[in-house]
């Protein structure tokens, strides 16, 4: 049996840390796979990681950050952490070092190396900063494979690698049999009954630049103009590092005059919330596979989408939801007001968006198709 170890830099609870319990959890029994993962914000992590009986070992690994003192530490520390866990992996039995979390990730890659292990490194966005661009390029040729997260993931990157590898393409999964409309589902009975008479438009993400909550935001304001009894809703956290920017995101709600618009927060389970919404907005500005989008489809809601990532190979646009072009918010309000009004071109979306996901995007697919790459980097040696 391969034994595999995922390495991880950041801690906080999200698509890739999802992206990684769920395949880890359909590939018990055939992977042995191990996470590696920082001490620091990733008590929710390490929970979900546990309710899965999911292996995991928690190191001191520094986050590059915004936040002067944490980024001095990563700055400082970096090289003792390479260290620490070359020797580590150097000691184990792992068979491949898997590092998640996306190209600026990448002490996992020349630990793995300097161990002399097998590495696949995985990709998982569409937009970097120049300065971790041009690290990336000068580490591109260490890894033995590179797994993308996304078509679009791969004709960003690929350019950027200097060597040839070993490459595959698996977008992030989703568990089609727990996100289905028809499980029975318990959790924020008292938030949801406040809602009646509503209609409900929602959204999962974590409050961040990238996730368009200002363009969330400027779609209410456009729709309050036009009909009455809606009530807008973010699921997702608000970390330390984006208070900022929710302040700013605040500050636009007063601004626009949007007052039924509510943070609710993150959640362990978004399904009874995901199940109420009316619609659901994809409203980022760039994304590569994502999770809270495939949730969404797996559970038969309306999708209306930013042109981001893969979403629109299986949001299809006018079969399975809408797609508008990044930062149209007037384009997406006029495709939401229109939709509310078309009753039968809901259900088709319903229908088809459920169908969509279980055929192409469900855990068990993902697993299977990170087995066939694990076996294949494997063979080489």
């Amino acid at each position: 049996m391969h034994k595999v170890a995922m390495v991880f830099e950041e801690g906080k609870l999200g698509g890739p840390q999802m992206y990684v319990c769920r395949v880890a959890y359909a590939l018990k029994g055939q992977i042995e796979t191990t996470v590696i993962l920082p001490d620091e914000n990733s008590s929710s992590f390490r929970k979900l990681l546990a309710k899965g009986e999911i292996p995991y070992k928690v190191f001191s690994i520094s986050r590059i950050t915004k936040e002067l003192k944490v980024a001095l530490r990563y700055v400082i520390f970096s090289i003792f952490e390479i260290a620490k866990l070359a020797s580590y992996f150097k000691n184990s039995q792992f068979d491949i070092i898997y590092v998640s979390g996306g190209a600026w990730q990448y002490k996992g890659v020349i630990a793995g190396k300097l161990a002399g292990k097998q590495v696949i490194w995985h990709l998982n966005d569409t937009c970097l900063p120049w300065i971790f661009r041009r690290i990336f390029t000068i580490l591109s040729s260490l890894p033995d494979a590179y797994i993308y997260a996304s078509e679009r993931s791969r004709d960003y990157y690929g350019p950027l690698v200097t060597a040839s590898r070993l490459e595959f393409v698996i977008q992030a999964p989703v568990d089609t049999k727990y996100f289905s409309s028809d499980m029975s589902m318990h959790g924020d009975e008292g938030l949801i009954d406040r809602w009646a008479g509503k209609i409900v438009i929602g959204t999962v993400a974590n409050v961040n630049r990238i996730k368009g909550i200002d363009v969330f935001v400027r779609v209410a304001a456009e729709m309050n103009n036009h009909l009455s009894e809606l009530y807008f809703v973010v699921v997702g956290p608000v970390y330390r590092s984006q208070k900022r920017y929710f302040q700013k995101i605040k500050n636009l709600c007063e601004e626009l005059g949007v007052e039924n618009i509510e943070f609710v927060g993150g959640r362990q389970d978004v399904r009874p919330l995901l199940k109420r919404f009316d619609l659901y907005l994809c409203t980022s500005y760039a994304e590569s596979s994502p999770i809270s989008v495939w949730e969404a489809m797996s559970m038969g809601k309306v999708i209306v989408s930013t042109n981001v990532g893969d979403v629109s190979k299986y949001v299809k646009d006018n079969v399975s939801g809408e797609i508008v072009a990044v930062a149209d918010y007037k384009n997406m309000s006029n495709r939401c007001i229109s939709l509310l009004g078309d009753e039968k071109k809901c259900e088709s979306y319903q229908k088809n968006a459920a169908r969509i996901a279980n055929d192409n995007l469900d855990v068990s697919l993902c697993a299977k198709a990170h087995k066939l790459a694990y076996d294949k980097l494997l063979q080489l040696i």
